[in-house]
């Protein structure tokens, strides 16, 4: 009896790592247990074996979307009005409008993705505009960046913001020159909004995570991590998990530290199972430079505002102490140099994990060389999102001041640094979160209008399937499992229309997913 049930052939073999070329895998139960010439293969396989044609395509490990926020993209895709790519405030308010026609009396307007820089106002929306078009429904909008947002009038009232209330730590109510507030809110203030908004529904969850993988299933991502969950969609991840309703594999992270929760750390049993893994906590240091809310060491262009720290200096030693001796991973937001310092320096003060684990940095925006070289001696991986540069470069330039110009996501850098660098989206962040879109930004650091931003930061195609495989893998604990075609490793594989280490940059956007696959078995076919 053949040693496999499942063999692809007929397949350009791409493990990452450069191997002989190989055309053939074989399966046993949903893992790799042999790559080799299809020929040799064929003469083992008995009538049992199940024989996949992959028609010539390119066969890589399934992509690793190692920084996402999973719920909210499937929220968009059910419940929330998308607002990526609008053009103006005019348009915002008639989608508003059109949907406040559709939603019941006492439901709230949630939307998501503005970005001033691609509207002809050129401006945030305040309360004054939505109210115009909401005036009796509360309504709350999240830039993309996901760190500024707007609510109305009605939202506000909801909330107890008036012209007496205090911005919390961490955060800022924006006001108008009478002192009243605009409805703009940063950070940690959009938590006196959120806890009056009610919270989805387990099956909404439900909804919003199967929509959400199902969708990223499509282009080649067969794992990924939802980065700061609260305790609802935390139980959701593992009554999915425990009734085999999950799409696809989830490094799932608990948030550290809600808005507005004071105290010690109160975090969930870990789990590990084959679907979901449970051992990462996440913390936010800063928020995005996009909308200039991440902490610099220095003011944005054309004006006196450093951005935003969550966090006053000495307070992450003790929470990541706390997170590291209850044995967890952890996961932190840093974008700004300033952020990044101050995240660094906690990190440095940790003795070794337990577990012998490494931490992570999220985004790491705007490191030094000098910053780069301490992460890679206290052992921080950096999950950085090349595909910012094309979608949100405009706002790079518009906002970052002209001496920290040199540092945007110096990827390459990080590479040179000897730091493990894994790739991701931050969707819902960016629109195409799609990893090929990820690796033709890493190599042309280019952005929508066609501005080159530090060409010298390029990276090679083959270090970007590294960084969306396999170095993904690693930072989500999972690299003897996943990242690789190899034996031993999950069957996940995404089938691409052509081989993306040789095609010509230019024409990454023309490959083609055709095909998903989990544990061996086929679960996207476009």
């Amino acid at each position: 009896m053949s040693g496999f049930d499942t063999l692809f052939i007929h397949g350009n073999i791409l493990a990452p790592e450069r191997l002989p070329l190989r055309s053939a895998v074989a399966v046993k139960e949903g893992k790799v247990v042999c790559i080799a010439d299809e020929a040799s293969l064929l003469d083992d396989a008995d009538a049992h074996v199940t024989i996949v044609d992959l028609e010539g395509g390119s066969l890589v490990p399934g992509f690793e979307d190692a920084h996402a926020h999973i719920w909210k993209v499937g929220q968009l895709l059910t419940t929330s009005l998308d607002l990526r790519g609008v053009s103006s405030i005019e348009k915002i308010s008639s989608l508003i409008r059109e949907r406040n026609t559709k939603l019941p009396a006492d439901a709230w307007l949630l939307g998501r993705g503005f970005n001033e820089i691609s509207m002809a106002e050129g401006r945030i929306p305040t309360r004054r505009d939505l109210d115009l078009c909401a005036p009796d429904r509360p309504v709350l909008l999240t830039r993309t960046c996901g760190h500024i947002f707007v609510a109305n009038s009605r939202a506000l009232e909801l909330a107890g913001i008036d012209r007496h209330a205090i911005s919390p730590d961490g955060g800022v109510i924006e006001r108008e020159a009478s002192g009243e507030p605009s409805g703009i809110l940063h950070e940690t203030a959009v938590g006196l909004v959120n806890r009056v908004i009610p919270a989805p529904t387990r099956s909404e969850y439900r909804a919003m995570l199967t929509a959400a993988l199902k969708h990223q299933l499509s282009v080649g991502i067969t794992s990924s991590s939802d980065c700061g969950v609260l305790p609802a969609l935390l139980d959701t991840y593992l009554e999915m998990d425990a009734d085999g309703t999950l799409p696809a594999r989830m490094n799932v992270m608990p948030l550290g530290r809600p808005d507005g929760v004071t105290g010690p750390l109160h975090l969930a049993p870990q789990q590990h199972s084959i679907m979901l893994r449970i051992d990462t906590v996440k913390f936010l240091a800063d928020g995005g430079l996009s909308g200039a809310t991440s902490a610099l060491s220095v003011p944005y262009r054309n004006s006196d505002k450093c951005g935003v720290t969550r966090f006053a200096d000495g307070e992450f030693e003790e929470l990541f102490l706390d997170a590291q001796k209850q044995g967890w991973r952890i996961a932190t937001h840093a974008i700004g140099d300033a952020a990044i310092e101050q995240v660094l320096a906690a990190y440095e003060s940790l003795p070794a994990h337990p577990r012998g684990w490494a931490h992570r940095m999220e985004h790491v925006g705007l490191p030094s060389r000098a910053q780069l070289a301490r992460m890679k001696k206290a052992n921080v991986m950096a999950v950085t999102q090349p595909i910012f540069l094309d979608e949100l470069g405009a706002n790079f330039g518009t906002y970052l001041p002209d001496a920290l110009a040199d540092r945007v996501y110096p990827v390459r850098q990080m590479f040179e640094a000897g730091l493990v660098v894994s790739f991701s989206s931050d969707a819902p962040v960016v629109v195409n979160d799609s990893p090929l879109a990820g690796i033709k930004a890493a190599i042309l650091r280019r952005t929508t209008a066609g501005e080159v931003i530090l060409p010298a930061e390029s990276v090679t195609a083959e270090q970007s399937l590294w960084a969306y495989t396999v170095g993904s893998a690693m930072a989500s604990g999972e690299e003897s499992t996943r990242g690789r075609i190899k034996p031993g490793y999950w069957a996940d594989f995404a089938l691409l229309s052509d081989d993306p280490t040789s095609v010509d940059p230019e024409a990454l956007d023309s490959i083609r997913v055709t095909r998903t696959y989990l544990g061996g078995k086929l679960v996207y076919a476009a």
